[in-house]
């Protein structure tokens, strides 16, 4: 099928390609006659002002644009310094125009006379996405991604680390548009292990159209990082600090150098961060209603990372129509954890303490991933019509050891027994190889065709060993242990139409995708094969109803296939009573979901939803169905889950230093299963406020404070306390606006860690796990180079969902 799509998509785009040989050429001039080099050229139609290309002036100043069709066009020329500059309009009917000189004016006295600032709002709120400005955010100075996106506006990060969007599970993680291979603990140890300061802007997607992956239910996070793209030599240095209970720092450079042919770029961040998690329980089981036992909990876990991310590319202007490029990334991140865990016993008869026992625990793992993109991007005319293609490559690793030492005593403290010593080795090895080719095509009547084919193949083998020390010598623990290989194929293609009218655009897409899978559990001897195809539609409108106001409904179905790590039958221990396992039979969720948005004057954007999931994937902390007291966190397959939510970001100009933006999030979501003896027909209304306060001062001062609140909520079988943070920071800058120092406390009365209660009919628990949210940082960024803008490109490769899977590390 892949193939195929392939073959058809090149055959449409070359049977459509139109002979197009007019041309327009010209020179641009400062005030006094002199050449300006790279200054932007851009051609517009002039019916409606959309882009047909760019260029930029040579060393001579002159400019030409080739291969363009008939028609009517307007020329836009920009420079740095300088007022931009728009001509009338140019008729073309297979000619050679040469266009009078063009003279730009500075702007430099002006400026010098009257200082303008405008500050760059923290969320910019879009039609099909919010858009949260991270390098704009004062307050995210500092922190981690995983900091930034935790209060981020309807982002919800739980006990666990595990990402929510709106209340809905099932978020796709993306970095420069390629999906994340890590779940689970490992993608929280990625985003926690990333400084805030490499990122540029984090987009929040909810209901993504047929041109995407299909994977991720819950919508995606695209995690754009900062690329420079000045022409000449440019780049920033940063460095942080921030102190909670325990320090963090970190410290990174990017550089580039563009001209017109050539753009290189190169980037390196190390961060040194410790972090806690101080996670009390109260765990209760029952035989019937009658109290059988339990444990209470206290467990303090501190975790050292240690992370060097680093990558480098270039692209390459073949001909003013086509563009190769290249990227390789890699990131090592060591991660030393200590673990404290002390248990008292409840004796199931006086519903007392009885006996205690008490786990210490090390673990010395590490996680690296290495990638490698090819790129090609050509532009046959002017008219829109393109032709892109990815090769992609990834490998990701981990492997380690733990240590587990528990003791036994009884009500007095004397000690019961030998101790119980575990010791565990994992290794894992995750790769990923995927093609992907998009095509398309703007015909007459401003109607764009789209098509695409993409195939992956993933396998991912896991070995982890656990074995019993016992007179110093490692016994094998076969209950343990498991050797898991995981193989997966898909094969997908996509076809999208969309039209604009003066009052009305429109956009119809299908997506139709493979699946291919087995999984062999070489320690047990056990497999599964799956063979799936389903198809995903999806639809968009929206009317243009005056000048204040627009409305539009957006359709789609999606999937939500397991990752790697959530199928891989691998027991990672708190304590002897508690781990955390994948379960190989998962299945995929498939929902369908609609919404109806209204904006306006594109600051007040309201949005209604509603989702129906079918065996949506949730985490469960559940008792084990083979071992008695003792408690299993995996993820399982519920019956459906239905989700009806309103949603809105308003935008308000309070003053002229003062800027707000809201965003309120309301949903009921209601939840049906049968897990571990126990029917759940559960849900509830529940909301979230995020407000951000932008002040701007005199002498290149601002200021941030911003406040979120999430009201209670349920996820399956657990009912959620209510979390709340505010946060504020100041920023100068320094140097011609080169450098900005700031200076941030986030979650001032410490209020960010999240709380619990789970219910089965024969088992409850109840969990606090307090974090080091409340910080307070310090941040220098330096920009080096020139400022001059050229029409950048942004690339993102095409190993996407795949990379949002590779859980499967073995642990």
């Amino acid at each position: 099928m892949t193939k195929l799509a392939f073959c058809v998509a090149f055959l449409f785009a070359f049977s459509l390609d139109a002979f197009a040989s007019g041309s327009i050429r010209g020179r641009v001039a400062d005030d006094a006659g002199k050449p300006l080099t790279f200054a932007s050229v851009i051609l517009l139609h002039a019916a409606d002002s959309s882009l047909v290309k760019t260029e930029l002036t040579n060393e001579n100043g002159e400019y030409e644009l080739t291969s363009l069709a008939d028609g009517a066009y307007l020329l836009k020329v920009s420079f740095s310094g300088y007022a931009s500059y728009t001509t009338d309009r140019i008729a073309m009917a297979g000619n050679a125009v040469a266009q009078p000189e063009i003279i730009l004016k500075s702007t430099t006295k002006e400026l010098k006379e009257v200082a303008v600032r405008a500050q760059k709002q923290f969320v910019e709120v879009h039609a099909d996405k919010l858009v949260v400005n991270v390098e704009n955010s004062i307050v995210s100075a500092g922190g981690s991604v995983l900091d930034v996106l935790s209060h981020s506006p309807g982002v919800n990060v739980d006990q666990n680390d595990n990402i929510s969007l709106k209340g809905k599970p099932g978020v796709n993680i993306m970095i420069n548009g390629k999906i994340q291979p890590v779940s689970g603990a490992e993608l929280a140890n990625m985003l926690k292990s990333m400084p805030s300061n490499s990122v540029e802007t984090i987009e929040l997607i909810a209901n993504p159209s047929a041109k995407y992956d299909a994977a991720g239910t819950g919508g995606i996070i695209n995690i754009k990082m900062k690329k420079d793209n000045k022409t000449g030599l440019n780049g920033t240095v940063n460095a942080n600090y921030a102190q909670g209970i325990y320090p963090k720092g970190s410290f990174g450079f990017n550089m580039n150098y563009r001209n017109k042919k050539y753009n290189f770029f190169t980037s390196f961040n190390h961060s040194d961060r410790v972090g806690f998690n101080h996670l009390m329980l109260d765990r209760r089981f029952y035989t019937g209603t009658i109290p059988s036992g339990g444990y209470v909990q206290d467990n303090h876990f501190i975790n050292y990372f240690h992370t060097n991310v680093g990558n480098v590319g270039m692209d390459y202007n073949v001909s003013s129509k086509t563009v190769i490029g290249f990227v390789l990334s890699g990131d090592y991140l060591p991660i030393r954890s200590t673990g404290l865990n002390h248990s008292d016993v409840i004796d199931s008869v006086t519903n007392a303490t009885s006996t205690h026992f008490g786990t210490s625990s090390e673990a010395n793992n590490y996680y690296g991933n290495y990638t490698a993109n090819l790129n090609l991007r050509h532009n046959f005319d002017s008219t829109g019509k393109t032709l892109s293609l990815d090769v992609d490559y990834a490998g990701y690793t981990n492997g380690g050891q733990q240590d587990y030492h528990t003791t036994y005593t009884d009500h007095d403290g004397a000690s019961i027994g030998t101790p119980a010593i575990l010791h565990g080795e994992r290794w894992g090895l995750t790769q990923i190889a995927s093609v992907k080719g998009d095509y398309t095509q703007s015909l007459k009547g401003n109607v764009k065709l789209e098509a695409g084919a993409k195939s992956s193949y993933v396998i991912a083998n896991n070995n982890p060993r656990f074995f019993n020390v016992i007179g110093g010598v490692n016994i094998l623990d076969v209950t343990k242990t498991n050797h898991f290989i995981y193989n997966e194929n898909i094969n997908a293609g996509y076809f999208t139409f969309s039209k604009e009218w003066t009052k009305w655009s429109t956009q119809l897409g299908l997506r139709a995708e493979q699946t291919i899978a087995n999984g062999n559990n070489e320690t047990a001897d056990t497999s599964f094969t799956r063979n799936y195809t389903n198809l995903f539609p999806s639809f968009a409108v929206q009317r243009h109803l005056n000048a204040d106001n627009d409305l539009g409904v957006t359709l789609s179905r999606r999937i939500a296939r397991p990752s790697y790590q959530q199928l891989n039958p691998f027991k990672y221990y708190l304590d002897p009573t508690t781990y955390t396992e994948g379960f190989p039979y998962l299945q995929p969720a498939l929902s369908y979901s609609a919404e109806l948005m209204h904006s306006f004057k594109q600051k007040f954007i309201t949005t209604l939803s509603y989702i129906f999931t079918s065996a949506p994937l949730v985490e469960v902390i559940q008792p084990s169905d083979v071992e008695s007291k003792v408690t299993v966190q995996t993820n399982k397959n519920l019956t459906s889950m239905s989700y009806y939510g309103a949603s809105g970001s308003y935008q308000f100009k309070i003053s002229k230093w003062w800027n707000n933006t809201t965003n309120i999030n309301a949903y009921y979501a209601n939840y049906i299963g049968d897990i571990a003896g126990t029917y759940l027909n559960n849900g509830s209304f529940t909301y979230d406020i995020n407000t951000i306060n932008n002040f701007i001062m005199p002498k290149s001062w601002s200021a941030e404070l911003s406040f979120n609140y999430q009201a209670p909520q349920v996820y399956g079988y657990m009912d959620l306390r209510p979390t709340w943070m505010l946060n504020a920071g100041v920023q100068k800058n320094l140097f011609d606006k080169r450098a900005t120092v700031r200076l941030n406390v986030t979650d001032i009365f410490w209020h960010g860690y999240p709380s619990a209660t789970s219910y089965y009919s024969n088992y409850t628990e109840f969990f606090v796990a307090y974090r080091d949210t409340r910080q307070a940082a310090v941040s220098f960024t330096y920009r080096f180079g020139k400022r001059t803008l050229p029409p950048s490109r942004r690339h993102s490769g095409g190993a996407e969902d795949e990379k949002s899977r590779a859980g499967g590390q073995g642990g």
